[in-house]
């Protein structure tokens, strides 16, 4: 009767409960753009019941009661908990994990990989993410947003790369630019501008040899890998976006010509010449009848007379630049089914030129990226990405922004002769070193067309357990032809008259046909073998050991063509083409008169090959959530290592700790306050390669009359050269914060933190040898080189609610990088600017410059305690009422006759603040500040206008002595005091600034509309460069005159042209 009566109970209560349970189902989409979430766990909190969103971000659950609460997660999202009630749907939408804490990262690493087991620091920006830019490039798009890196817009000319120093430099030899992955091959022919911003769902980018030690002796730079759309599960989806931008130059510290003049005049304040006749234009020749009369270090020189009879004031800059547009249009199809998936996508950019008469810039893209399952386990991927580019500029704008800094404000450039043609030069009254920018639009045609292709194939394998093969191969190819033609000018009467034309080769003005063309050919494959072991799952064991193996074997191949060709002695007839030249020539490689950058410095019949190969071995072990260390190392192969073929081997490891997830730590008060926390530290090394012949000597050629002769460049390569290596080590933390549980105000902060120190022992570059050698200088590893720093990244919920978002994302860096060692000598580096050149000896920065430092006291002592100006001379001197010393009887300033280090003109630091806020999931308002502080510029644009007479400084007058005037004196003595054209101090510029780098407002117009068909209809305002703080006195204080990514040459303004601002309208829609 008892067995009886347990068993009625047992089946009642077991009724009772089987009554309570019930199923519960939802969907599970995108707090972002509503898309469906597949894999997404919903789990029942408290229990092992759980499931598994579908393709379509359905679930279903089975709970028991009314108190359940699921909880749904998935990496790189914000975990929830929902309790259910009485509900039998459950909607939710997730919403990006802010902290950054939680994201899967595969750059650095090889594998995909859960930040919270990172050891490393690796930053990533999703498409989200990206500003509106006008350019619709990917350099533009990372500016501000990666911790640690300086990456600055530098030039405003259409095409014109950014700079990008991710940790410090590196090297001289091959500038700071990383390398760049997409999807995990690397991108070698293609620049990173000319790819589809459009494309892209996320880049990841890793910055020193610590995280970079896998890519071996091409990654001391680091990594910016690239990740490309892929489709989704579910229905298909059609977007369109077109957007249209007015684009006009920045012009901060209101650069302009003076407006009033010291030229000697009559009586009716005609300027006269030294015949004593006012200055006439021949309306032939358009020259001028003779030069000026100035005198602008005489004492009673005061610039006050106005532009008001025969000669005018005219305005150049704004004569010259004019506002331009910026049209970006794209669609993109993509969607996908259980096994398959595609996303398509075509994109047009099309940038004017802001200058008049000079063509423009045209990009179209096309992107397609296509996976699909072919049997169990197997994958197949590829992703393909065209581009055609044609650039019709006819002249780079910053040749254009020279002459127009070079010439006094009198030239009326748009004067035509009596036959209607313009004149290149006015003759020296107008500046010796001026030419009309018209005369080179009107007499230069450009058509430079570029395609680009890459392709991406990824065939991977996965076995049911243990082992992953993966395969990539890679190719990128780039074909550029560009046909530049000089017009004959003989029949331009200012060109005869003052044998002024425009040209490349000719010596003459009979006109010229320049033909370029150009092939790279890239190709890298990489094959890996991962082995994974998790101890519980895989052996029973009690042991919380998971297990990675990654063996790789990695090859690279290069092959670089260009064939340069010109004709000369051209019809005055049109059309006409290159076989009617009078001569035709293949030009030999001119190492003396063009630089690096001038594809003649090669020679017109060049080829360039390059293979590397090198394998990798890492060995992964993580101990449950707690811990985790890594260890391996790459060993690479070159055609470049010259002399004995030696492989060069790049060690690594690392090791990170979660004392979050230890049980003192969760049980306690800190995991409601820090629920995550991460001490980590990695060693790495990485290198960069010698250039392709820098191990190989070489005999040039030349013509000897009738014949070819052989000779031994002055320059030499070295067969003893040495790879550079770059040693890095890494300590950081990253952990999450919540400030105030339990209100809508500071849920979530996750914080990243990293302090580097890395050292270069081997860089190269050309050094001096001793005379008897026969040669002028040799490549060898000629100093050493140190870079530290400190890069944190904060990324704030501000404010959630059901209504609102305010999320805050602040990224710093500061970095320094300094020359240790040399091999015995100082190395002079020429800048790109005139007289300004940088020096590399031991304890000095590196780009630091030296010159002449101007006096600000009469009693001012040198360093080595002498006095510059010697005591019984010091009352002959006096400090003017700008605050420098001048002599009284010349009114001139005085500067040290040594020269001496200016400082580091690299920033101090640099800082982004980037808020986006989004209203009811249909209204966003994103803005992001940038400051940089501690930069500087050397403003060679102001210290040659100060030569010829006509920067606006010279109309502010200063009091010496109890007189004053504008006295011409004291700024063409800053010219010349000293040494005339000297670098000075005083053009030695604090080049800090904020800048409001964007600010968008988007609103999704079919959240209020609620049309069936369309998932979204977005207008998009965005604003760029629209404000800037700063004291910097040129045109703007982020341009730099070095060559893109020079590792040294980032200091000087010389005629640089500005970025510009600009205000963009677009619309987005989707289907």
């Amino acid at each position: 009767m008892k067995k009886i009566l347990l068993t009625c109970y047992a089946l009642v209560f077991a009724l009772s409960a089987m009554a309570q349970e019930r199923t519960v189902s939802g969907k599970v989409t995108s707090a972002e753009d509503g898309s469906t979430l597949p894999g997404v766990n919903v789990i029942v909190k408290g229990t092992v019941n759980g499931s598994v969103t579908n393709a379509e971000g359905m679930y279903t659950v089975t709970v028991s009661g009314n108190n359940a609460v699921l909880v749904f997660s998935f990496i790189g999202l914000t975990t929830a908990e929902v309790p259910v009630g009485e509900q039998n749907t459950v909607d939710i939408q997730l919403s990006s994990d802010v902290t950054q804490l939680s994201e899967v990262v595969v750059t650095g690493v090889g594998v995909a990989t859960d930040k919270r087991k990172l050891a490393i620091a690796v930053e990533s920006v999703g498409s989200k993410d990206f500003p509106a830019a006008p350019t619709a490039s990917i350099d533009q798009a990372l500016v501000g947003k990666i911790a640690g890196a300086q990456i600055s817009s530098t030039n405003g000319t259409p095409g014109a790369e950014t700079n990008i120093v991710l940790r410090g430099i590196n090297t001289i030899n091959r500038g700071t630019s990383p390398i760049y992955l997409v999807d995990g091959v690397q991108v070698g022919a293609t620049a990173l501008n000319t790819i589809d911003l459009n494309a892209i769902d996320h880049v990841e980018v890793v910055q020193g040899a610590a995280s970079a030690t896998i890519y071996g002796a091409q990654g001391a730079n680091g990594v910016i890998q690239m990740f490309t759309k892929k489709g989704k599960d579910g229905k298909v989806h059609v977007d369109f976006s077109s957007s249209v931008a007015n684009n006009t130059y920045l012009n901060i510290g209101n650069l302009h010509k003076a407006h009033y003049h010291a030229f000697v005049t009559d009586g009716e304040n005609n300027v006269i010449g030294t015949s004593g006749k006012p200055l006439t234009l021949d309306p032939t020749t358009l020259v001028y009848s003779e030069n000026v009369q100035y005198n602008p270090l005489s004492t009673t020189s005061v610039l006050n007379k106005p532009y008001d009879k025969n000669l005018q004031y005219y305005d150049h800059f704004a004569f010259f630049f004019k506002p331009a547009n910026t049209y970006n249009n794209s669609v993109t199809v993509s969607g996908g089914k259980e096994k398959t998936d595609f996303h398509f996508t075509v994109s047009n950019n099309k940038q004017e030129s802001n200058i008049i008469e000079n063509g423009g810039v045209s990009r179209t893209n096309f992107s397609a990226n296509f996976g699909t399952e072919i049997a169990k386990g197997l994958t197949f991927r590829s992703i393909t990405m065209l581009a055609y580019t044609k650039n019709t500029i006819k002249t780079q704008d910053r040749s254009i922004i020279y002459s127009i800094n070079n010439a006094r404000p009198f030239a009326n450039f748009e004067q035509l002769d009596t036959d209607g043609d313009v004149g290149a030069y006015f003759g020296d009254a107008v500046g010796v070193n001026h030419f009309n920018p018209l005369y080179y639009q009107r007499n230069t045609n450009v058509k430079d067309n570029k395609e680009d292709f890459f392709q991406n194939f990824n065939l991977n394998y996965k076995l049911p357990k243990f082992v992953e093969l993966d395969l990539k191969y890679g190719l990128n190819y780039q074909h550029q032809e560009q046909r530049t033609v000089y017009a004959n000018q003989t029949a331009n009467n200012n060109a005869t008259a003052t044998q002024s034309w425009v040209s490349n080769f000719a010596p003459d003005a009979k006109g010229e046909i320049d033909d370029y063309f150009f092939n790279k050919t890239f190709q890298n494959f990489l094959g890996t073998a991962i082995i994974s072991f998790d101890f519980k799952e895989d052996f029973n064991s009690n042991l919380p050991i998971k297990t990675v193996t990654q063996v790789a074997y990695d090859v690279r191949k290069t092959n670089n063509k260009q064939y340069l060709s010109y004709g000369l002695g051209l019809p005055t007839y049109s059309p006409f083409t290159a076989s009617q030249a009078t001569t035709f020539v293949v030009p030999a490689a001119d190492i003396v008169t063009r630089s690096k950058t001038d594809p003649v410095y090669y020679g017109g019949d060049y080829t360039e090959p390059f293979f590397t190969y090198g394998y990798l071995v890492n060995q992964r072990v993580e101990f449950g959530e707690v811990a985790g260390v890594s260890g391996g190392f790459r060993s690479d192969y070159s055609s470049s290592f010259g002399r004995g073929s030696k492989p060069f081997t790049f060690p690594r490891g690392d090791a990170y700790f979660r004392l979050s997830s230890l049980n003192f730590w969760k049980d306690g008060a800190l995991a409601g306050a820090i629920p995550d926390f991460k001490i980590r530290a990695a060693y790495g090394e990485a290198g960069i390669q010698p250039k392709p012949f820098d191990r190989y000597p070489t005999l040039g050629t030349k013509s000897l009359g009738t014949s070819n002769s052989f000779y031994i460049p002055s320059a030499q390569p070295n067969p003893d050269l040495n790879v550079e290596v770059s040693k890095e080590l890494e300590i950081g933390t990253d952990f999450g914060v919540t400030v105030l549980q339990g209100t809508n105000w500071f849920n979530d902060i996750g914080v990243s933190m990293s302090y580097w120190k890395r050292s270069t022992n081997n860089a190269i570059y050309d050094v001096n040898v001793a005379p008897s050698a026969g040669l002028g200088t040799l490549r060898d590893n000629a100093f050493s080189i140190e870079s530290k720093g400190f890069q944190a990244a904060l990324n704030f919920a501000i404010f959630q609610n059901s209504s609102l978002t305010w999320n805050l994302t602040t990224n710093f860096s500061k970095q320094t990088s300094e020359i240790t060692a040399t091999n015995g000598q100082e190395i002079v580096v020429l800048s790109s600017a005139g007289s300004t050149n940088y020096v590399l000896k031991p304890g000095e920065k590196i780009g630091q410059l030296y010159g002449r430092v101007a006096l600000h006291h009469v009693d001012d002592k040198a360093p080595d305690g002498s006095y510059f100006i010697p005591e019984a001379q010091q009352a002959n001197y006096t400090v003017a009422s700008n605050g420098f010393v001048v002599n009284t009887a010349t009114k001139q300033p005085v500067f040290s006759s040594k020269l001496y280090s200016f400082g580091d003109p690299n920033p101090k630091f640099n800082i982004s603040f980037i808020n986006n806020m989004t209203y009811k999931n249909f209204l966003t308002f994103v803005f992001q500040f940038d400051w940089v502080q501690g930069s500087h510029l050397y403003n060679q644009t102001k210290e040659w206008m100060y030569r010829d007479g006509i920067h606006s400084d010279y109309e502010k007058p200063i009091t010496i002595n109890g007189e004053t005037g504008a006295y011409t004196a004291f700024y063409r003595g800053v010219y010349a005091q000293g040494q005339a054209n000297g670098t000075k101090d005083y053009f030695y510029e604090d080049a800090s600034f904020v800048r409001l780098r964007n600010v968008s407002v988007g609103i999704d117009l079919n959240k209020v509309l609620h049309i069936n068909s369309m998932r979204k209809l977005q207008l998009m305002l965005t604003g760029r460069n629209l404000l800037t703080f700063t004291n910097y006195t040129g045109m703007d204080p982020e341009v730099s005159s070095g060559t893109a990514n020079s590792a040294f040459d980032r200091g000087v303004d010389h005629n640089t042209m500005p970025n510009y601002k600009s205000y963009q309208v677009g619309l987005n829609f989707g289907f």
